[in-house]
């Protein structure tokens, strides 16, 4: 099962920052968790109505090489999300 054309799912895990960098007041990150190495991206943006902007979510996904295969799950002030890496163009 390890033919280039297998896809391999990854999870995806955004979360607001303990630690916020210094200019910023609020940190999102984005997680992604592929074959035991771990991406990270982050940026200012503060979740909406209490939750994650799933647009946004999205956006940073594919900004990050990978295209989300199933809906964000919202659990404990955290979203989630089944990836996989975009095939090379």
């Amino acid at each position: 099962m390890s033919s280039p054309d297998f896809a391999r799912h990854c999870v995806a895990i955004c979360q607001l920052s303990y630690q916020p960098q210094k200019d910023f007041n609020v940190n999102t990150e984005l997680l992604v968790l592929e074959n035991g190495e771990v991406h990270a991206s982050t940026w200012d943006a503060e979740p909406r109505n209490g939750g994650f902007d799933v647009f946004v979510l999205n956006d940073r996904v594919d900004a990050a090489g990978f295209m989300v295969v199933t809906d964000w799950e919202f659990l404990d002030g955290k979203a989630y999300a089944v990836v996989e890496r975009r095939a090379p163009a």
